[in-house]
């Protein structure tokens, strides 16, 4: 597709090493890791294993790139499973910007993937620019990512120094092994994270990520992150588990996935962390929270109107309260199409949507 000077076109292999190229104007300081990253992400997706993207070209150079990811959601009870995609790792040369090459990648999406078996375009990692241009395109928001933290004022002060600077002082103090009932590991346990969450309850107004076996054995090879495994042991079984996800050798943890087989395992992990003080800071999405998950929060004294959530507000240039965007994959839609599955997607904000796998995501 002819937009302008410039050529709009599906990913190829051809183009990879290009992608990796521009990928440095959006990540410089993971410039290192790209290819793998990217390989991972889109190519490695047990859900796909197809690379998915549109790149713009410049007399045949890649000089803009919009990564498609493959999600899996499940609707309630139902045996239904939904696809969805999300737009990510978009980046654009800086001598090819503000000309509208983010829209044109996204609407040459949208028109490609209109007739497939992906019924909707999710929007989980939004950013401050790509967010008003997704509002121009009319995409719907569907609410706000906000956090939900526990913090220290040692984990205060560092984490704004990591905001400013991208160094820590403090580093993590998490021993391996096995205290109590809670084990600690640097390794998923993918079979048995499956099967507690084949035993969790499952609540029928909830749109919650699809994860099986594979799901697990992908999930946490990013090599842009680190995790940690908390799992709730119970006789020779697991009964739940909680994962944190750290970066850039951050004190800073972020709750990433959970699962408890019976109530009061989620719970007990997550005081055992906080007693142990292996994060200085945790932090959690705040919306659509599971009733007994966001409890055990409470309890925890997790908050949105601690300091850093005040330092926030007071510098939204710098933090940015960033929207979720739900849209159906056909480019023109009526009233009846925002139905997924017998789901209304106008009642997303009573889903459970979980970040998932990417850097944002």
């Amino acid at each position: 597709m002819r937009y302008g000077e410039y050529e709009i076109a599906n990913y190829s292999p051809e183009f990879f090493p290009e992608v990796v190229e521009i990928q440095k104007y959006l990540w410089p300081k993971y410039t290192s890791n790209t290819a793998e990253y990217l390989k991972w992400k889109f190519e490695n997706n047990p859900i796909n294993r197809k690379f998915l993207g549109v790149v713009a070209l410049d007399k045949g150079k890649v000089i803009g790139f919009n990564g498609l990811f493959v999600t899996r959601w499940r609707v309630g009870n139902k045996n239904d499973q939904i696809l969805m995609l999300s737009q990510a790792d978009i980046s654009v040369h800086p001598d090819h910007r503000k000309k509208g090459l983010f829209t044109a990648m996204t609407e040459y999406a949208v028109e490609k993937f209109e007739s497939t078996e992906f019924k909707a375009f999710i929007g989980l990692s939004i950013n401050t620019s790509s967010g008003v241009a997704y509002r121009k395109m009319s995409w719907p928001k569907i609410t706000d990512r906000t956090s939900v933290r526990q913090t220290s004022l040692s984990g205060m002060l560092n984490w704004r120094l990591v905001q400013k600077t991208g160094k820590s002082l403090l580093k993590l103090r998490i021993n391996y092994g096995t205290s109590g009932n809670i084990e600690v590991s640097n390794k998923p346990r993918p079979e048995d994270m499956y099967s507690v969450v084949t035993q969790q309850k499952i609540l029928d107004d909830k749109i919650t990520l699809f994860r099986d076996v594979d799901f697990f054995k992908w999930r946490f090879q990013n090599v842009r992150r680190k995790y940690f495994f908390y799992y709730c042991l119970k006789n020779e079984s697991i009964d739940g588990y909680v994962v944190i996800e750290t970066a850039d050798d951050s004190t800073s943890g972020h709750i990433l996935d959970y699962a408890e087989a019976e109530d009061g395992a989620i719970n007990e992990i997550l005081h055992y962390i906080v007693r142990e003080r292996h994060f200085d800071m945790l932090s959690a999405w705040n919306f659509s929270l599971r009733e007994d998950f966001g409890r055990t929060l409470k309890s925890l004294r997790f908050s949105t109107t601690n300091l850093p959530a005040i330092i926030e507000k007071l510098f939204p240039h710098e933090f940015p309260l960033l929207p979720v965007f739900v849209r159906p994959t056909k480019k023109l839609y009526k009233e009846e199409d925002w139905f997924i599955e017998s789901i209304d997607i106008r009642d997303i904000k009573n889903w459970e949507i979980k970040r998932i796998c990417s850097d944002n995501t």
